[in-house]
């Protein structure tokens, strides 16, 4: 089940399963997803991670 957080709520896209009833205790799981869709193009630079390291980016004396 897919919902989206609104401050300290969560609204879920979905209903509830009729099988939930007020009141009643549930478990939450919250796993962050990672990609995000935008409303535009986009495109992979191909920088390595490696490259993304401050002691790669700036000379040493």
């Amino acid at each position: 089940m897919k919902g989206d957080i609104k401050g300290k709520t969560i609204i879920l896209q979905d209903l509830l399963p009729a099988e939930v009833n007020e009141g009643e205790e549930v478990e939450v799981i919250i796993v962050p997803l990672n990609k995000k869709k935008y409303n535009f193009p986009t495109f992979n630079f191909g920088i390595k991670d490696e490259f993304l390291q401050r002691e790669n980016i700036y000379e040493r004396d």
